[in-house]
């Protein structure tokens, strides 16, 4: 447990740094480009994130389990990253051919073209980035990519708003994307090389670790593109029916939706690798009891800023991205409830990967994408955003339901039902006095986010530690190093 606390305290710690170098990042490009661009912006990013991760071929996951099933063996550690490299350097390669041919044939939509050049370059580094970061989680170094991922993040937000700021527009914005890769990837190699040696596999090493890598990755494949396109097809398809400006104000309620599952996002990051381990030594009874704590942390988190933001999504809307994206607040706060059960699978999800389940799980995110374009074509047409909203959230739902039926028909412990709903009986209680405070008390949006936020946090904190699901050391210990001594 304190190596699993060790891990998840790095990963948090990186990615609430690289969460606020996006809250900031996010409010200023709005405010530099038009609602069009920034439609536009979302469009292509969408179809950046897709085709980037097929180009990765699910190495990211798959060189971190591969290594955290062995990690005390450096010599096979070694072994295992070499590989990753030359597959991800051939993933890539046909990856960029694919996407040339593409483009020669003329199947690459127009809105994409003007940004080929970027797509391929970011698809090679990236690949490699990407490996470089699996490395170091596989080994439980997840502090060294953490800080390799703040890096790239702030020399991503840092040019493009730059470059948007003095008049390249949304090209700017591509460019400073790639550069934070290409650099961030060869400063990455550097590290790596200087903490696991690495140089080219031997056909025996390719031949033993590669089908291993390949297989899992794959399967990881499946899910995580069906996972993503959960995220992005319906930008896309409200970009189709509804248009740039449409498709702007989805964006806007999905960016704060999203960053609500950081806390899940970050036990996600650490289990898979972790459990792996455990699982490689019959480890059972610890992986539950991980997986426990993991469910209740994931619960609080998503509860406290789900609610928080539900609450205040107007508010939030005006002031974060401007009065002209106030519209798109239900569809927030509907895609809030979706993403409260998207992000306690989130949890659960690796741990089923690592003890042999993944072709199940990955099975039921790609039900919940067909779940997902089923309703954003009936409903999108109809009710715009809302509808893809709606679509989305039930989608999330879906796939929450489906993993947790495969969880119950696994080997590992299920949480005692009892425990939770007494767990969500408390969340519940939090949301119906702290929406009842908000609905009755009118303040300007910016007063609201400086009132309601720190009475919802005591709220939240007196409810849950006494009900037990907080301990009090942790407040007290908190509170002793954050007040000055009498």
């Amino acid at each position: 447990m304190p190596s699993l606390l060790r891990s998840i305290a790095s990963i948090l710690s990186g990615r609430v740094l690289t969460l606020l170098v996006g809250i900031l990042f996010t409010p200023i490009l709005v405010r530099i480009i038009s609602q069009s661009q920034y439609g536009l912006f979302a469009t292509i990013m969408a179809g950046f994130s897709i085709v980037t991760l097929i180009a990765k071929g699910g190495l990211f996951d798959a060189t971190r389990k591969v290594v955290g099933d062995g990690k005390d063996d450096r010599q096979r550690v070694s072994k295992v990253v070499s590989v990753s490299l030359l597959i991800s350097v051939v993933y890539a390669a046909l990856t960029i051919a694919a996407i040339s041919l593409s483009a020669e044939l003329g199947i690459v939509p127009s809105t994409y073209v003007p940004y080929i050049w970027a797509i391929i370059i970011v698809v090679f580094f990236g690949n490699v980035y990407a490996v470089v970061r699996s490395a170091f989680y596989g080994v439980q170094r997840e502090s060294i990519a953490e800080i390799l991922n703040i890096s790239r993040q702030l020399i991503y937000s840092a040019a493009a708003l730059l470059l948007a700021y003095v008049g390249y527009g949304v090209v700017g914005v591509f460019v400073g994307y790639t550069l934070s890769f290409v650099l961030l990837s060869v400063i990455g190699l550097v590290v790596l090389s200087s903490r696991i040696p690495f140089n080219l596999p031997s056909r025996d090493d390719v031949s033993k670790y590669g089908r291993e890598i390949v297989s899992f990755g794959g399967y990881q494949l499946i899910g995580g593109v069906s996972a993503l396109l959960l995220y992005r097809t319906d930008i896309l398809l409200v970009e189709f029916f509804n248009g740039q400006n449409a498709a702007a104000l989805y964006q806007s309620a999905i960016v704060p939706a999203e960053m609500i599952w950081f806390v899940p996002s970050v036990i996600q990051a650490a289990f898979l690798q972790h459990t792996a381990h455990l699982w490689s030594n019959d480890r059972t009874d610890t992986i539950n009891r991980n997986l426990q704590e993991g469910v209740k942390y994931a619960v609080l988190s998503l509860s406290l800023f789900g609610i928080g933001l539900f609450a205040l999504a107007e508010p939030f809307l005006s002031v974060y991205f401007g009065p002209n994206y106030v519209e798109s607040s239900t569809t927030l706060q509907i895609l809030l409830v979706g993403t409260f059960f998207l992000g306690t699978t989130r949890v659960v999800t690796p741990v089923l990967h690592a003890t042999g389940w993944v072709r199940e799980s990955e099975f039921i995110t790609v039900l919940g994408l067909v779940v997902n374009l089923v309703l954003n074509l009936l409903l999108i047409p109809e009710y715009g955003i809302i509808g893809a909203g709606i679509g989305t959230g039930v989608s999330y739902v879906a796939i929450f339901v489906g993993n947790v039926l495969l969880w119950r028909r696994s080997p590992l412990e299920v949480v005692p039902l009892s425990w939770a709903v007494k767990l969500i009986g408390v969340q519940i209680a939090f949301f119906a006095v702290f929406i009842a405070i908000v609905s009755l008390v009118n303040l300007s949006p910016l007063v609201s986010l400086l009132v309601f936020p720190p009475l919802g946090f005591i709220i939240f904190l007196s409810l849950n530690v006494t009900a037990g699901y907080i301990p009090v050391e942790i407040v007290r210990e908190y509170a002793s190093k954050t007040l000055p001594d009498r």
